[in-house]
C-alpha cells in the first residue's frame, strides 16, 4: 500500500511539472479591425520597464491583441507624465542597428512615412518617448536604406 502511494504521488509530481513546462497560450484575441497610422491621438504606456508611444488607441489595442496571443503580459494604458519617469536616460551605445518608421501627415493632408535608424531598442525608445512621436511597427534589424522616406516630398532623417 505504501509504495502504491509513493508511485501514485511521484506519477501526480511529475504530471504536474511537465504541464508546467508547456505553456498553453489561449490567442484569445483576434484582430478584426485596421488601423490608420496617420491618425495621431497619443497613448502612453510602460512595457517592460520603459515608456512607450502609440500613435493612437487602435494601433494600441492592436500592439496588446498580438500580445495577449503571443502569451505576453497585457499593457495598460497610462498617462504622459507617468511614461515620461520611464523615459531612458542613458543608454548602452553598442548594437547592430534598427530602423523604425514613423507616420506623418503635413498640414495640406499629405501623408507619409519617415525611416530613422536607431544602434538599440533603448535609444529608438528614448527618442520616441522624449520627441513624443510613436513608430509604428516593429522596426527592423540594420540601418535603414537611404531615401527610404515615401511621400511627395523627398524628406529623409538622419541617422542617431
Amino acid at each position: 500500500m505504501y509504495k502504491l502511494s509513493l508511485t501514485i504521488a511521484l506519477f501526480g509530481i511529475f504530471f504536474c511539472l511537465g504541464s508546467a513546462q508547456t505553456r498553453v497560450c489561449p490567442r484569445k484575441c483576434e484582430l478584426a479591425f485596421r488601423c490608420s497610422p496617420y491618425y495621431k491621438d497619443l497613448v502612453w504606456s510602460i512595457v517592460d520597464g520603459t515608456c512607450r508611444v502609440f500613435q493612437n488607441g487602435c494601433l494600441f489595442s492592436s500592439e496588446n491583441c498580438n500580445r495577449v496571443n503571443s502569451c505576453k503580459t497585457k499593457m495598460e494604458q497610462t498617462t504622459r507624465e507617468k511614461c515620461m519617469k520611464y523615459c531612458s536616460d542613458i543608454c548602452p551605445l553598442g548594437g547592430s542597428g534598427l530602423c523604425a518608421s514613423f507616420a506623418y501627415t503635413n498640414a495640406d493632408g499629405t501623408t507619409g512615412w519617415k525611416t530613422r535608424s536607431f544602434l538599440n531598442s533603448c535609444l529608438l525608445n528614448r527618442f520616441a518617448c522624449q520627441q513624443e512621436m510613436a513608430y509604428i511597427g516593429e522596426p527592423t534589424e540594420g540601418e535603414c536604406q537611404k531615401l527610404q522616406t515615401r511621400s511627395k516630398h523627398n524628406e529623409n532623417w538622419t541617422s542617431f
